[in-house]
């Protein structure tokens, strides 16, 4: 059983760093960055800008997307069993990163997977749960405790061993939720935004393999990143939508907490 990760956003959001970093924190993992993907320079398959002569890059056929998706089905179709991580590592990553106990390991008692939270506890994380069908919440720069820990409502239960894992597929890249095919792998969507002023700050002082001509990011770079944003907004449900200026810590938090929370319904899922 898999559980795929997908992180997307602007140009120098952070995407790369949450999902290295998400990698990093949960051994066993597969990590797929679209940007491992561009087509090379000399492809016949690029889009010149003649304004610039210079090509476009912030556009899916710049990509080589039909081997992007060779690369993930094979993730998909492997069965290592080294690659299974149990519910119990997910947890420890999550206790480990956010610097508490919100998650207890053993299985006793009323919640058997996490006894440690009180009945007033359990209760807040009820009543602040996200409804199923919501399509859309902004994660902001918050402490975990409160809303944060209101995404572990959903961990009860699972004392079956033999199902106590699964595999973590996390695939990286600007683009990745315009292509259908990945966007409906995803179990976990996130989407990180930055305003255009911050989005240039930080991309102004990157150096890139081909550089940016003067007049890239005002011609192309920002009007292609609104278009495919409001292109995923519009088409892809679900999404969470993460500041890319927050601090980058209080993201992997969130999103650490919410994963343990998926992989537990998955796993119950397959249980039932």
């Amino acid at each position: 059983m898999w559980l795929v990760i997908g992180v997307s956003g602007a140009t120098c959001s952070g995407k790369s760093t949450l999902a290295q970093s998400l990698h990093k924190e949960l051994p066993g993992s597969y990590l797929v960055c679209q940007d491992d993907f561009f087509l090379p320079v000399d492809s016949e398959r690029h889009t010149l800008i003649p304004a610039l002569n210079h090509f476009n890059w912030e556009i899916m056929t710049s990509l080589d997307m039909e081997q992007m998706h060779s690369v993930i089905e094979n993730h998909l179709s492997s069965h290592s069993d080294r690659s299974v991580i149990s519910l119990n590592i997910l947890v420890q990553a999550a206790n480990r990163v956010t610097g508490s106990c919100c998650y207890a390991e053993s299985k006793t008692d009323k919640n058997e997977l996490f006894p440690n939270v009180t009945d007033e506890c359990y209760k807040k994380l009820t009543e602040d749960t996200p409804k199923p069908n919501q399509t859309q919440s902004v994660v902001t720069d918050q402490p975990v405790t409160g809303s944060a820990s209101s995404q572990t409502n959903a961990i009860r239960g699972c004392a079956n061993k033999q199902i106590s894992g699964l595999r973590i597929l996390i695939i990286e890249g600007f683009l990745i939720f315009n292509d259908k095919k990945l966007a409906d792998l995803c179990h976990c969507k996130y989407f990180l935004t930055l305003t255009r002023e911050q989005c240039w700050a930080r991309r102004s002082v990157r150096i890139y393999d081909p550089p940016d001509v003067p007049g890239y990011f005002d011609l192309c770079v920002w009007p292609e990143y609104e278009k495919h944003r409001d292109q995923v907004f519009k088409q892809v449900p679900d999404i969470k939508v993460i500041d890319g200026n927050q601090d980058r810590t209080s993201a992997l938090k969130q999103v650490l907490l919410e994963i343990v929370q998926r992989a537990h319904a998955l796993i119950l899922l397959q249980k039932n």
